[in-house]
């Protein structure tokens, strides 16, 4: 089509063309829920038990993404952790939809 062109063999479409449909993305997003916030956890919870190992969400959280220090991470832990290293995601969720 004329809005495209070819860029080592890609086709891509212009800026102005690109704007519109953007904003249009842009504006029908929604604010993430709860639930949206479950079922993103639930990726890396392989036996859907509701609980993710501490030290696994510590990685994602500092080395993946907007990486957070270890600092970070502990205030967010802060009384989380149960005796076993893991920490129940529904109740880490609430924490940090609390804060924002």
């Amino acid at each position: 089509q004329w809005y495209q062109r070819r860029v080592r063999g890609k086709k891509r479409i212009g800026f102005n063309r690109f704007m519109p449909v953007f904003e249009t993305v842009k504006g029908a997003s929604k604010p993430m829920t709860f639930e949206d916030y479950v079922e993103g956890m639930k990726v890396f919870d392989r036996d859907l038990v509701g609980y993710l190992n501490s030290g696994e969400l510590r990685h994602l959280l500092t080395f993946m993404g907007e990486k957070l220090t270890d600092e970070e991470v502990d205030q967010i832990f802060a009384g989380l952790e149960d005796d076993n290293g893991n920490v129940q995601y529904d109740e880490l969720i609430r924490r940090l939809m609390k804060d924002a």
